[in-house]
């Protein structure tokens, strides 16, 4: 041995010595350093470790374990800094939930599982949904309990993601058929069941949000846009009434127009203003003959007509309604209120005999529930009958008058 080796020999004890008072003391930091100094990189990694241990910040401690593993030349010291990074980064990845980044957790699944940390490599994998890659790595690892397990959750999801389809197109199919009632039980029977799915519901509400329930109904009809009151009676009235007035002289249930003994009558409901004919105030059944002109509450005038066949017309407020006090005949069908306990619909009726309806390629059952923006036709793809304008849509188109209404 030279000179200078017996030097350099005694110069490395003295820095490894040195490294060991520091880390003695607590001076991590500097017994990393000295350690290098000594050409000692494994015992400086060992100490970045300890460094980790000691870190309250993941962050830090993940730095830590990242630099151990870069600085390590033994394997398995390598090996043990990748592990405990890709263990923290892991825990990282997980406490931030939905708000990790996909491609950021699978590097986190590819580092657990180059590191040999197989069964939380497939946590990761599991937590990103690679199901090929978690089962693989579950193999690997010889975790038969828990591949067991994960091919019975993987089948278990298919088989739910199987129905949740099939019920997803039924509720489409049964809506496209205009059998908008069957198509809300299915969906809620569904989601009474707790099976999840947040599509059922965005399904459910689409379909209610275009359902119809009246008693007022807007219809195009051979270009006409007509305003329909349904029932077999109409109220007219500022509150709880077929057909609102913002008035205040008009009280809540106004009047009342039904069919009476000899045809349309009108009747006042006992209001405070009352409701007058030619400055006499009503105080029975008033039969419309031929027409009349009402003043409700001394303010609001109002004109009621009969149709030729059924029904009036109802001329209020700037407003003109079909009142056709029954079933409204279109075209060889009719349309009604149902009510069915708490939910109104508003059905088309296909009387015995009659042609059925068609809503696009779909022939329709003898009763449906309308939606808005339904065209109904009377034949596969045929141009329609009458339409019912979309929510929101501002038709174009002229009102109908007194004769211009359903046939």
């Amino acid at each position: 041995m030279s000179l200078f080796e017996w030097f350099g020999l005694r110069r490395g004890d003295s820095r490894r010595r040195a490294a060991e008072a520091k880390e003695l003391a607590g001076d991590l930091a500097g017994a990393v350093e000295l350690y290098l100094d000594a050409g000692m990189p494994d015992d400086a990694a060992r100490v970045l470790l300890l460094r980790a241990d000691a870190e309250r910040s993941v962050e830090k401690r993940i730095a830590f374990c990242a630099s151990a593993s870069r600085m390590a030349e033994s394997p398995e010291l390598k090996r043990s800094a990748l592990g405990r990074k890709a263990l923290l980064a892991f825990d990282l990845v997980r406490a931030r939930g939905a708000s990790v980044m996909r491609s950021e957790a699978l590097a986190v699944a590819r580092e657990l599982e180059e590191a040999g940390e197989l069964e939380r490599a497939a946590d990761a994998y599991a937590l990103v949904g690679d199901t090929e890659s978690e089962t693989r790595v579950l193999a690997a690892a010889g975790a038969i309990e828990r591949l067991e397990e994960r091919l019975r959750s993987a089948m278990t999801v298919e088989r739910d993601q199987r129905e949740l389809a099939a019920v997803l197109r039924s509720i489409a199919d049964l809506d496209r058929m205009a059998e908008r009632r069957e198509a809300i039980a299915v969906a809620e029977a569904w989601i009474a069941g707790n099976r999840g799915g947040e599509q059922v519901a965005d399904a459910l509400r689409a379909i209610r949000a275009r359902l119809l329930s009246g008693p007022i109904l807007s219809l195009e009809l051979g270009g006409a846009l007509l305003r329909c009151a349904l029932g077999d009676e109409v109220t007219i009235g500022r509150g709880e009434a077929t057909i609102v007035v913002a008035s205040r002289a008009v009280s809540r249930t106004h009047v009342r127009i039904r069919r009476g003994p000899s045809g349309v009558e009108v009747e006042d409901l006992g209001t405070r203003n009352g409701t007058t004919l030619a400055g006499a105030r009503l105080t029975g059944p008033l039969p419309v003959g031929r027409g009349v002109q009402l003043l409700l509450g001394g303010e609001v005038p109002c004109a009621i007509t009969p149709r030729t066949g059924e029904g009036c017309v109802v001329e209020i407020a700037g407003d003109r309604f079909t009142a056709p006090l029954g079933d409204l005949p279109v075209g060889p069908w009719r349309i009604r209120v149902d009510r069915v306990g708490a939910s109104t619909f508003v059905a088309l009726k296909t009387p015995p005999g009659a042609p059925p309806p068609f809503l696009g390629d779909y022939q329709l059952a003898p009763s449906v529930e309308l939606c808005a923006g339904d065209a109904i036709a009377s034949a596969r793809g045929g141009t329609a009958v009458f339409r019912l304008p979309p929510a929101g849509e501002a038709p174009s188109i002229r009102r109908g008058g007194a004769e211009g209404g359903p046939a």
